[in-house]
């Protein structure tokens, strides 16, 4: 009996060599081969797609490059074009380029030009419009990662009121991008005060204070600054630093007879321009914030 069982396992371990292993390695080899094709074949799509888009890029910015170089030509030799190129120039640089050039003094520039020259309302019109849908576009981005606030000048109550007028003031938090501290934030408080106004440029001189509050309600730090604003004024472009790398700038919306209204955008600088680089401390402090562990700041504060 004892030999019959041992017949059989031999028997059956044979038969387990001979016919079950083969068909393991078999469907293990189908596994690990259509592994490495679907592999293969993502990153066949990967390298296709980068390669795509390194030449949608290449061509893009070819194309950027040719139309940036006409349309500079057009301001370089004035002789040759007339006030409606020069309009259109503007209008093509602003929609095009409004994001790494600063285009207000070209803007000034041509309107003061149209006013000398006392040509049609139009070509005044068509840039002041240009230039709102440029500032439009970029609150919109801008706020996205920030917060904005709304405030309406009446230029009655400023005549009245030589010292100025407030015409903004309200709380903004913004949200820390730093993954080492989702927790903290960015909370200021703004006010904003109309001093004078330019019917003739359209521009209104505006007194500007910045509080960081932290917690407990206490100021951290304190700005405060006055300056011109216009319609030519892009606030990606014409922005004021605060600490933390964060920014904030005023937008001139509308501008009539009675009133004028201005919108304040408060951003992170990650938002900002490509012209408008952050200062080297800045990002070194950036960088000691993201690298640094929550409880060793707690204790560091304590």
């Amino acid at each position: 009996m004892p030999e019959e069982k041992k017949d059989r396992w031999d028997k059956a371990e044979t038969l387990f060599k001979v016919a079950v292993v083969p068909v393991i390695l078999v469907i293990a080899g189908f596994v690990a081969n259509s592994w490495l094709q679907k592999k293969q074949e993502i990153e066949a799509k990967t390298h296709l797609y980068a390669e795509l888009m390194s030449k949608r890029e290449e061509a893009d910015t070819s194309l950027r490059k040719e139309m940036f170089r006409y349309i500079i030509e057009t301001f370089l030799t004035p002789r040759s074009s007339g006030y409606e190129q020069q309009v259109l120039a503007l209008e093509l640089l602003a929609y095009n380029f409004h994001e790494a050039l600063d285009l207000s003094p070209l803007f000034k520039h041509v309107r003061e030009k149209l006013s000398n020259a006392r040509t049609s309302r139009a070509y005044v019109d068509r840039l002041e419009k240009s230039a709102s849908d440029v500032a439009s576009k970029q609150i919109a981005a801008l706020e996205e990662a920030g917060g904005k606030l709304d405030g309406t000048i009446d230029f009655e109550e400023l005549e009245k009121n030589p010292a100025g007028i407030k015409v903004i003031e309200g709380m903004l938090d913004m949200p820390s991008a730093s993954p080492s501290d989702p927790q903290r934030s960015h909370k200021r408080h703004f006010t904003v005060e109309a001093l004078t106004s330019d019917s003739h440029t359209k521009e209104v001189r505006l007194k500007l204070e910045v509080r960081t509050v932290r917690e407990g309600g206490a100021d951290a730090d304190y700005l405060h600054s006055v300056f011109w604003v216009g319609f030519f004024d892009f606030p990606m472009i014409d922005n004021t630093r605060l600490p933390n790398g964060d920014r904030c700038a005023i937008v001139l919306r509308q501008f009539h007879s009675s009133s004028a209204q201005i919108t304040l955008v408060y951003f992170p600088a990650t938002r900002a321009s490509l012209k408008d680089k952050p200062y080297y401390d800045e990002v070194l402090s950036t960088l000691l914030n993201v690298s640094q562990p929550r409880n060793m700041k707690k204790d560091q504060a304590q």
